[in-house]
C-alpha cells in the first residue's frame, strides 16, 4: 500500500516504496477558488515547489506531469510564458489539457516522480514538433524503460477519424523508434476528444482499425485507456492523446484486469480498451485502472440521472477490478474523477471522500464521458507489492 501525506489543504501525495527498490510518488496540487489565472498559476508554482521540498524530490525525479486548465485558449499564452511551464517542460513529459478543475481554482496539476538512490535512472526528453507542444520522454533503468508521450495532436483535416488515425500512427512510430511495439509494450492511453458527444464514435472506429492492424484484438489484448472530453490548444484539433509504454517486458508480465461479475468487457459494445491492465514486476505490480463508470455486466448504464449512485457504482466496479488482482481501494496511488456537470460536484466528491478516505492524490475535473447518460467516470493507478520471476521495477 502506498504511504499518504496531506501536505496542505491543496496538495496530497502518495509514495510506494520497497526495500532496495525505486520509490514512486504521485502529487496532486490544486489552487484556491476565486483567484485569477495568473494568481492561481503563481500559487500552483509555490505549492508544487513546497511539495517537492517536503518530500525530498527535485526536477530530476519528475517523469510525467499533467496540467489541467479551465480555458486553454485564453490561458495558453500565460502558461507558456511561466516559470512553471519552463521548469516542467525541461524535466518531464508534460501533458496540458483543458478539463476544468472543480472544487478549486482555474488550474491544477498531477505529477509522477521516480527516485532510486541505489541505481542510476536516465531520462531523455524530446520535443519533435516545431511548436514544442508534443513531447516524449524515455526513462531507462537497469531492467525496464518507460516511454511517456504527451500532447500528440493532428490538425490538418477537421475530422475526428482522420486525426485519430494520424495520432495513433504517430504514437506507434515513437514506440517503434525506441525499439518497442504496441502489442508487447503498449500499456495505457488517454484520448481527449473535443465535443465528445459528436466525435467519440469516429475516434473509436479509427482506434479499433489501428489496433486490428497491429495485432491488438479481443484474443490478444488492448490497452488500458480513458477516452474523455478534453480540449487542446487549437480549436481545429479535435483529438489529442497521451500514452505510456514499458520496454523490457517478458511474456506473462501484462495481465488483463476483469471483473465480469460487475462490468462487461468493452468489446461487448464495440470499443477496444481493457478495463485495466496489471503490469507485474519482481518487486511490485502496477494496476492501471481505465476510465470506469456506472455500468453493469450487460454494458448498460446504471442509475441514470443520479450522480451520487453512479459514483458509488463506479467505485464498486473499480473495487471489483482491484479485488480480482488481490488489491484494494487503499492501494490506489492516485485517482482522477471526471464529472459531466459541475453542479454534481458535491455529490460526487462526498462519495469519493467517503470511499477513498480523503487522502489519496485526487483531481476532480469537469468532462463529459463517452455516453451522455454517464454523469461521472473514475480512473487511477494502484501499486501493490509482488514477488515473481521477473526483474524488479526499473
Amino acid at each position: 500500500m502506498p504511504a499518504f501525506l496531506t501536505i496542505d489543504s491543496s496538495s496530497r501525495c502518495s509514495t510506494f516504496s520497497v526495500a532496495e527498490g525505486c520509490d514512486e510518488t504521485f502529487i496532486s496540487t490544486t489552487t484556491l477558488e476565486g483567484l485569477s489565472f495568473s494568481e492561481a498559476l503563481a500559487e500552483l508554482t509555490v505549492r508544487y515547489s513546497s511539495a517537492l521540498d517536503r518530500l525530498g524530490l527535485s526536477d530530476s525525479t519528475a517523469v510525467f506531469c499533467r496540467i489541467f486548465l479551465s480555458d486553454i485558449l485564453n490561458q495558453k499564452s500565460a502558461l507558456l510564458q511561466s516559470a512553471l511551464f519552463e521548469r516542467l517542460r525541461a524535466s518531464c513529459a508534460l501533458s496540458i489539457i483543458e478539463q476544468r478543475p472543480i472544487g478549486g481554482g482555474p488550474v491544477s496539476l498531477l505529477s509522477y516522480h521516480l527516485r532510486n538512490p541505489k541505481k542510476a535512472v536516465t531520462k531523455q526528453l524530446s520535443h519533435p514538433t516545431s511548436d514544442g507542444w508534443r513531447n516524449d520522454l524515455i526513462v531507462k533503468g537497469g531492467n525496464y524503460s518507460l516511454l511517456f508521450s504527451a500532447n500528440h495532436t493532428s490538425g490538418d483535416i477537421f475530422d475526428a477519424y482522420t486525426q485519430t488515425k494520424t495520432i495513433f500512427d504517430s504514437l506507434n512510430s515513437v514506440i517503434e523508434q525506441n525499439g518497442l511495439n504496441l502489442l508487447d509494450n503498449g500499456i495505457r492511453t488517454w484520448v481527449y476528444v473535443r465535443d465528445l458527444d459528436n466525435h467519440y464514435k469516429d475516434m473509436v472506429r479509427a482506434r479499433r482499425e489501428h489496433f486490428d492492424a497491429h495485432g491488438l484484438t479481443d484474443n490478444t489484448r488492448y490497452l488500458a485507456s480513458t477516452g474523455i472530453l478534453g480540449a487542446t490548444y487549437s480549436p481545429e484539433r479535435i483529438v489529442s492523446a497521451d500514452s505510456l509504454s514499458v520496454g523490457g517486458l517478458a511474456a506473462g508480465q501484462v495481465v488483463r484486469m476483469e471483473a465480469l461479475s460487475h462490468l462487461s468487457p468493452t468489446i461487448l459494445y464495440g470499443v477496444t480498451f481493457e478495463r485495466g491492465l496489471r503490469v507485474r514486476f519482481g518487486d511490485r505490480s502496477h494496476l492501471y485502472v481505465s476510465g470506469t463508470a456506472s455500468i453493469n455486466t450487460k454494458g448498460e448504464v446504471l442509475h441514470e440521472g443520479d450522480a451520487e449512485w453512479q459514483t458509488r457504482r463506479a467505485i464498486e466496479n473499480v473495487r471489483a477490478l482491484l479485488d480480482a488482482q488481490s488489491a484494494t481501494l487503499d492501494d490506489l496511488a492516485y485517482a482522477i474523477a471526471y464529472v459531466r456537470n459541475v453542479h454534481d460536484r458535491q455529490r460526487v466528491e462526498r462519495v469519493l471522500n467517503e470511499e477513498l478516505g480523503g487522502k489519496i492524490p485526487l483531481v476532480l475535473a469537469e468532462a463529459a464521458v463517452c455516453r451522455p447518460a454517464w454523469l461521472m467516470e473514475l480512473e487511477g493507478v494502484a501499486i501493490i507489492p509482488d514477488k515473481n520471476k521477473f526483474p524488479p521495477f526499473l
